[in-house]
């Protein structure tokens, strides 16, 4: 009976013995794995935080970076439970990327359903942090506090903060006067230089502005004192005696401000009188000059001085020229 049955068993074709196993492995092949979900999350704050933002903010939630074995990227379908609530917001769709805005604040969830053409669905969640807009806190400082005309003075906003956006995103304007008609534009310039050309107590408004249209103000005095007019005085000296003309050595060193102001300096050789509007060196800084004289006789040499806030004044000294005589 074992040689029967040993025959017939070899009689047994070797593929038949094998298809256990053939079939096994065709079940593993074949097993359908579900889609591996992923889900970039953005906002339009410009912050660099993409999981933060406001009531106002609108988030953007892309799943196109989403795979699965079986089924083109293309052919993937999402659906978004903006709340996590188990309430879909959207339908199965090849839409893979939407935005959204959180009406309220708090913590939320956002998940994403991926589904393949197998039917096979899985899903991925991330956290959000929504807060309420709030306005900014504007501050600035001035140098100097006290100045006269003509004084350069340094406004800086860049002490001002806010809660929900970054100093760089902030916008900010000046009033350098308080009148109610901003002298900038809202930008995100937060250091300004100005000068006032008239004298006082100057109530100066910054107004800081944040992405989201909120403003917050703050003020404060700067003060303009009257400004005094220079003193204009100079000395001559001969220096020099040529066979044609002598050169005389202008010394306005003697000049001076009030006010402690930078002077400018500005020179007539032969002044004529009050239609004489002719002069022979233009406006510096130096006190110091040289006029070449020509002829003889009598002539007046004018100095003009100006300060900073565009006060002026003026002297005069006459001289006898006598190149004959070396006088």
């Amino acid at each position: 009976k074992s040689q029967i049955y040993m025959k017939k068993l070899l009689s047994i074709p070797i593929i038949a013995l094998l298809l256990p196993q053939v079939a096994l492995a065709a079940t593993d092949f074949d097993e359908e794995l579900p889609p591996t979900p992923h889900l970039r999350v953005s906002n339009d704050s410009g912050n660099g935080e993409p999981f933060l933002g406001t009531t106002n903010t609108v988030f953007t939630f892309d799943g196109n970076g989403s795979r699965d074995a079986e089924t083109m990227t293309s052919n993937l379908e999402v659906r978004f439970d903006f709340e996590n609530d188990g309430v879909n917001d959207t339908h199965f769709s090849v839409t893979r990327r939407i935005t959204h805005t959180y009406k309220t604040p708090g913590w939320k969830t956002v998940r994403m359903d991926v589904l393949d053409l197998q039917g096979n669905v899985s899903s991925i969640t991330e956290r959000l942090y929504i807060v309420e807009n709030t306005p900014p806190e504007a501050f600035f400082t001035v140098e100097p506090q006290v100045g006269r005309i003509g004084t350069e003075f340094k406004f800086d906003a860049g002490k001002s903060t806010d809660s929900q956006y970054k100093s760089y995103l902030l916008e900010y304007r000046f009033d350098f006067d308080g009148d109610g008609k901003f002298d900038t534009k809202f930008e995100r310039t937060k250091r300004l230089k100005h000068k006032y050309t008239e004298s006082g107590l100057k109530n100066v408004i910054l107004e800081v502005k944040d992405p989201e249209g909120s403003i917050s103000q703050y003020k404060k005095i700067v003060y303009i004192k009257p400004n005094s007019k220079p003193v204009a005085s100079f000395t001559i000296e001969k220096v020099r005696q040529l066979d044609d003309s002598a050169v005389y050595r202008l010394d306005a060193s003697n000049s001076y401000d009030p006010d402690g102001a930078k002077l400018n300096y500005r020179w007539d050789y032969n002044f004529t009188g009050i239609n004489d509007i002719q002069w022979d060196t233009k406006e510096g800084g130096s006190p110091f000059t040289y006029a070449h004289i020509y002829t003889s006789g009598k002539r007046f040499i004018k100095l003009f001085v100006k300060d900073e806030a565009g006060a002026t004044d003026t002297s005069i000294i006459t001289i006898v020229v006598d190149l004959l005589n070396g006088g």
